[in-house]
């Protein structure tokens, strides 16, 4: 995840300006293409006319590949609520790729019978004015985990044992379009991750020992990289079941959006909600519901470890609220090391 440190801080602060009639959203990343409002409005007048005249929003939260845009109003046939979905970078694209392959088949699973799932509406062209695939899919309602972070600490137990059900319903699923997890991804071999976080430890650029305690980042690393040899095993995994892409509605789990990242390769991997998600007490209860075995525990936490001192190094320099939510998942994390 980290790259290049940005030089001015203060220029890539996430925020949302009004320019006129015109809303603006600030840039995350260094390489990030044009997402802004005449973007969508280009592309929807040109592939969706239907929606072109309808309010748009940008939807401001804790994601950081695509750029959201709530399409909603009354029109002729009642009500729209839709979901623009543009990638905010070339590498994004990719995942984009996955995520309009991946989500007509996850509508036929039986998953789609136990939480709500983005819909594909419309499969975006590249155009002149953007230059990669884009995304209309369906609104979902519910608040995201981090946003409603505060309301869920009193659902906890509720919320651990709908994550324990989604993820074994998710491992359970077979002949999906998804790519498969290669050394260096984020839920393949464990070794090659390891040696990446420890490489992100010691560059200068990222300045990490005023951000982490990374003694206590190799220690935990160090506890994992003992069953890095052991076999895990391998499924459908999201591979991104984090905060901003869990929904609840009243404390429970009611949708899981952004695919983009699934993939088969290690079912560890989407056990990241246990420390991302969960507070000690539900993380206990959400292991024995899964009856996850002590390797396994291990490879999840390094999984989890790897995303969150990521997140830290790369979105707290740039103020984006996405370092608070992987600084919550590392002080978690950390707190388990024995």
């Amino acid at each position: 995840m980290p790259r290049r440190r940005p030089s001015d801080r203060s220029s890539i602060t996430v925020s949302v300006l009004m320019r006129e009639d015109r809303v603006v959203t600030d840039t995350i990343h260094d390489d990030e293409l044009d997402t802004s409002e005449v973007v969508v409005r280009s592309l929807l007048r040109e592939q969706c006319p239907q929606l072109a005249d309808f309010p748009i929003t940008p939807l401001v939260n804790s994601g950081t590949s695509n750029a959201l845009w709530r399409v909603s109003g009354i029109g002729a046939a009642g009500p729209v609520d839709r979901v623009v979905r543009l990638p905010r970078t070339s590498g994004a694209a990719s995942s984009m790729l996955n995520e309009l392959a991946l989500l007509p088949a996850l509508a036929t699973t039986t998953l789609a019978g136990l939480v709500e799932l983005p819909a594909l509406l419309h499969r975006g062209e590249p155009t002149d004015s953007f230059p990669h695939r884009w995304a209309v899919t369906s609104w979902i309602d519910g608040e995201d985990a981090w946003t409603a972070r505060t309301d869920l600490d009193h659902t906890q137990h509720e919320l651990a044992l709908d994550l324990a059900a989604a993820v074994t319903a998710i491992a359970s699923l077979e002949g999906l379009p998804a790519p498969i997890r290669r050394p260096g991804d984020r839920g393949g071999p464990l070794l090659p991750l390891l040696d990446r976080l420890d490489r992100w430890l010691a560059d200068p650029q990222w300045s990490a020992d005023d951000l982490i305690d990374t003694a206590a980042v190799r220690r935990c690393a160090a506890e994992s990289a003992e069953v890095a040899d052991e076999p895990g095993e391998i499924g459908f995994v999201h591979g991104d079941l984090i905060p901003g892409n869990i929904l609840t509605v009243e404390g429970r789990l009611s949708a899981i959006i952004d695919w983009g990242g699934a993939g088969h390769g290690d079912l560890s991997q989407d056990l990241t909600p246990a420390w991302a998600i969960l507070d000690a007490d539900s993380r206990s209860f959400f292991r024995r519901w899964l009856e996850v075995g002590d390797a396994a525990w291990l490879r999840a936490r390094a999984f989890a470890l790897e995303q969150a001192v990521g997140g830290v190094l790369y979105y707290v320099p740039r103020g984006h609220q996405l370092g608070d939510v992987m600084a919550r998942t590392l002080a978690r994390t950390l707190a388990d090391v024995q």
